[in-house]
């Protein structure tokens, strides 16, 4: 069976289904008999691989459930059209032919929103909602609409410190994969600033260490405080020892902060060599950025 045949097979389906629907003189439509023609017809569309009309036919299906009630099975369903909405646009950036308008991101995005507004404030699960779309759309390359996700799950787990904390941290290493250093050291510090009322962990005191580290590598004339204690300080420092740094990072970072500021520079380019072996992947491409502004 040809594709375009499959698509005017669904959409005639679609149509008869639909037909049902309409009232007519004494007689009531029977929604539960076409809520499941719809439910099937969306399976059909699935195994065809059409997730745009498998999309289609689950918004119908969503409706007929919220009109009988069914709110639990409305909302399964509206999570189910999100996924063909947005696996059809995947589908679309795989073959490099994602439309200018992104309607199916855009019809996937505004599922999403509206699954999220059913569940209660209190609710955790549109938080999660949100962070498998930001993982959707650093897969799609549409780094644009991150942003706004993310800071509605930070607003959604205040009171929930790590959560909280969690999200702050996607959102800072997105400000650093998009280039914006100035709004990831702010957010950065954010997070310090909160893990500093919190009691410590070993979770906690690796946050603490990656914010640190991030904090000391995106240098700032207005970080006088913050570079004083690399500069002039030593590891009694408070918030070294709360994140528990090693006395070989500590140095490391007190190298690389003295090198900075001297006027000569030529040893950075070794000095990254040595930290090579210590740092995480995000703060490994920091380290890369700031060799690269200081050795062209």
């Amino acid at each position: 069976m040809s594709s375009e045949t499959t698509d005017s097979e669904i959409l005639d389906q679609y149509r008869n289904i639909s037909n049902k629907l309409k009232k007519r003189f004494l007689r009531k439509p029977n929604v539960t008999e076409a809520c499941e023609s719809f439910i099937n017809l969306a399976k059909q569309c699935e195994i065809n691989e059409l997730p745009a009309y498998a999309g289609l036919c689950w918004i119908a299906a969503a409706r007929c459930e919220g009109s009988l009630s069914n709110n639990t099975r409305r909302d399964y369903l509206l999570n189910t059209l999100c996924e063909q909405f947005l696996k059809a646009e995947e589908t679309d950036y795989q073959l490099g032919c994602s439309g200018v308008s992104g309607e199916n991101l855009q019809a996937g995005l505004s599922c999403y929103s509206h699954a999220a507004s059913r569940f209660p404030e209190n609710s955790t699960i549109p938080i999660g909602l949100n962070l498998e779309i930001v993982e959707f759309l650093k897969k799609i390359y549409r780094s644009e609409y991150i942003q706004n996700y993310l800071e509605s799950s930070i607003k959604l787990s205040e009171g929930r410190s790590d959560t909280n904390i969690y999200c702050l941290k996607l959102l800072a290493a997105h400000f650093v994969d998009i280039g914006d250093y100035l709004a990831a050291l702010e957010t950065y510090l954010e997070i310090f600033r909160l893990l500093e009322k919190l009691p410590t962990n070993s979770s906690r005191c690796e946050i603490l260490l990656k914010c640190e580290i991030n904090c000391s590598t995106k240098l700032s004339p207005n970080l006088a405080k913050l570079l004083e204690k690399y500069t002039w300080g030593d590891k009694s420092d408070k918030s070294l020892k709360a994140c528990k740094m090693t006395e070989k990072m500590f140095l490391l970072l007190q190298s690389l902060v003295t090198i900075c500021q001297s006027l000569d520079t030529s040893s950075l380019v070794d000095l990254e060599s040595e930290f090579w072996n210590v740092l995480p992947k995000q703060e490994k491409e920091l380290l890369r950025i700031l060799v690269r502004i200081y050795q062209p």
